[in-house]
């Protein structure tokens, strides 16, 4: 009987130690949560055609708040601005293709006075306590303020617009741009080494596999790994592109909020343009993301 008991007893602790060894990763925030990301990505692109090389450099930061509205079981219902928004484009041939900061408006510049129309529009999102972002609302209207801060009226320039800037900045651009930076959670327990995997789409198509690294001194530690395509038809050029991405995530583990995520990929394969008929032109894209969020 004592020998049942010191068994049953062992049993006991180790079913004790490794169900405290199981985490429930994910987002624990409450209605009222105010929080900030600071977004800054680098992008090399080059092309090598009968023994020259052309790159293009594009230089991207954002500055995004976020607000808490609603909490339900499953998820959350927030208010999202861009609070500033910059893009910097230069080509070692053509020289500075872009240079617009939103929060600094240039009279006159139209893309400065588009970008400044970025600014401060509310857009609606729902998003899984995982981090899979369920909708986004207003990606629309803000196309539109873009548009008229921009002061284009010709019908045929503002269908133009409305077709390039939905790319990025449609509601369902939006939610999938988002989803990159939010969307690295499982949707069950796991334990230290443990992996999992989700993916994502957009002109950057992913297949995700996480690994949970660590969990100490209040920060969750995951790391990621991808195998990744991008296949763009804009503006006359065609780019099919295939290669790897590697995340590297440091959360706070009481909220779920990202302290930084670093994202590096690079693919490699073919574009063609327009002007140029079939002619594949070998392209290879470098691109480094960091993410930051600040919680008030």
């Amino acid at each position: 009987m004592q020998n049942l008991y010191k068994y049953s007893l062992i049993c006991f602790i180790f079913i004790a130690i490794g169900a405290k060894a199981q985490q429930n990763l994910g987002y624990q925030l409450k209605v009222g949560d105010t929080f900030q990301v600071r977004q800054q990505a680098k992008q090399l692109i080059t092309q090598k055609l009968e023994g020259t090389e052309h790159e293009m450099t594009n230089d991207l930061s954002g500055f995004l708040e976020f607000k808490v509205d609603s909490v339900t079981d499953t998820g959350y219902a927030m208010t999202m601005m861009f609070k500033d928004f910059g893009l910097t484009s230069s080509s070692s041939i053509q020289g500075t293709l872009m240079d617009v900061k939103a929060s600094e408006l240039v009279e006159g510049d139209i893309m400065s006075e588009m970008f400044h129309g970025l600014l401060n529009y509310e857009l609606h999102l729902k998003m899984a306590k995982n981090g899979s972002i369920i909708a986004v609302e207003g990606g629309e209207g803000l196309i539109n303020k873009m548009i008229s801060a921009a002061g284009i009226e010709d019908e045929f320039t503002v269908k133009m617009m409305e077709k390039s800037l939905g790319k990025d900045f449609s509601s369902n651009g939006l939610a999938k741009s988002f989803e990159q930076m939010t969307f690295f959670y499982p949707d069950g327990q796991v334990a230290i080494g443990d992996t999992w995997e989700n993916t994502y789409e957009g002109k950057l198509s992913a297949n995700n596999t996480f690994t949970l690294e660590k969990i100490e001194n209040g920060t969750t530690s995951i790391t990621g790994e991808s195998a990744v395509t991008m296949d763009t038809n804009e503006s006359g050029t065609i780019m099919s592109l295939s290669g790897a991405q590697e995340m590297l995530i440091e959360a706070t583990t009481t909220t779920g909020l990202l302290k930084k995520m670093m994202v590096s990929s690079k693919v490699e394969g073919f574009s063609k343009m327009a002007q140029m008929g079939d002619v594949e032109i070998p392209t290879t894209i470098d691109s480094t993301i960091t993410y930051e969020i600040t919680q008030e």
